[in-house]
């Protein structure tokens, strides 16, 4: 008898995410796959948040991590799970603080494998700081 593994699509994981008390984390192959993703997060709703302070604002929104958003976006998705966020906005030079109604958010970070790479060797283990993940 031969066992076969389903893969998930992107549509069920995103369920997974919703009401999560962890953010979750795609990973895409290449810049490539990740527009692709960004393409399907927009058809189902999400909408993209440009700095990690913007997530907080939207039930469904997901950021595309790079090496500018890498620092904030780890210290908001170690955060995120405690009930209690606090982000230093740099256009306005001050903290913005949450209490993230889990219930009603579904937020992902968007990153490129290779980026994630980087990002793990320079300290930021996203990996152990987010819940569920997905790579095609």
């Amino acid at each position: 008898m031969t066992t076969q593994i389903k893969t998930p699509s992107l549509e069920e994981f995103l369920t997974v995410t919703a009401g999560s008390k962890e953010v979750g984390l795609i990973i895409a192959k290449d810049a490539s796959e990740s527009e692709g993703f960004a393409r399907s997060l927009d058809g189902m709703g999400f909408k993209r948040s440009e700095k990690v302070s913007d997530l907080s604002k939207l039930q469904k929104s997901y950021l595309v991590m790079d090496e500018g958003t890498a620092k904030d976006a780890y210290d908001f998705a170690v955060q995120y799970p405690s009930g209690q966020v606090e982000i230093f906005d740099k256009e306005q030079m001050q903290s913005q603080s949450f209490s993230p109604d889990y219930g009603s958010l579904n937020l992902v970070l968007l990153v490129v494998k290779d980026d994630l790479n980087k990002l793990q060797t320079k300290g930021f283990d996203l990996l152990s700081a987010v819940g569920p993940a997905f790579q095609s």
